[in-house]
């Protein structure tokens, strides 16, 4: 079995919500558990408690989707912000070179279109367009291109560097999540498994109070979908 698969079939919240009212209310009917069986151990609430505890120390899906959004914005405010310096740049170039179209090309007017939705691509151009950029910072200035703007390329280069590493590390990490939480979901449910199945011996005659450890069923086969989008 894969470490991402789930031996259960129920929703994450819906097993956490049995989970804590099953190590509420054992500690009512544990001596029934254990005169059923003798090795059932007096800590299996708490035990309970502690395999609930480690999933909700797991970041949840809902956090992990916004984490994972904060990132790709980020790029995307990155990129936007290089995109947003070079089309003010390229009217200082052609004011100062005109129809000039060597030296427009020094300055990836002929790139631009390739990399502008291009993340990888916009990294290997701005990292050319601040140094062309530089060695003509002196006309450019002339025909009053701002010398604060040539001077944050090299910022702007770094945070769109910065943010796509970011990006791409918290997708690594992200899968790491999603298997460390299954894992721990998986602990928590073979804890409650041992629980439903005395359960419905000891209680066959009580529905009730059998009904309180039963493990739930799940409703349709959408019940049963990851917590953590791939």
């Amino acid at each position: 079995m894969n470490k991402t698969d789930r031996i259960f079939n129920v929703p994450d919240a819906e097993l956490q919500q049995f989970s804590d009212t099953v190590a509420e209310t054992l500690p009512q009917d544990i001596t029934d558990f254990k005169l059923f069986d003798s090795t059932f151990p007096d800590t299996y609430p708490t035990d309970i408690k502690t395999a609930l505890g480690a999933v909700k120390a797991i970041k949840t899906d809902m956090v992990v989707i916004d984490e994972m959004t904060e990132k790709t914005q980020a790029v995307a405010n990155a990129m936007a912000a290089c995109n947003t310096a070079f089309k003010t740049i390229k009217f200082f170039v052609t004011k100062s070179f005109p129809d000039n179209a060597a030296v427009h090309n020094q300055f990836g007017f002929n790139d631009i279109a390739k990399v502008r939705q291009n993340q990888a691509g916009m990294l290997v151009f701005m990292n050319d367009f601040v140094k062309i950029v530089n060695s003509h910072k002196a006309q450019l200035t002339a025909e009053g291109c701002s010398e604060a703007l040539i001077d944050s390329l090299p910022q702007l280069l770094d945070d769109l560097q910065t943010s796509k590493t970011e990006q791409e590390m918290f997708k690594k990490k992200r899968g790491l999540i999603t298997q460390e939480r299954i894992e721990k979901l998986n602990e928590l449910y073979q804890l409650l498994t041992p629980v439903s199945d005395i359960a419905q011996i000891i209680y066959a005659d009580d529905v009730a109070r059998m009904s309180r450890y039963m493990i739930p069923r799940p409703k349709s086969t959408s019940n049963s979908e990851d917590d953590l989008i791939a």
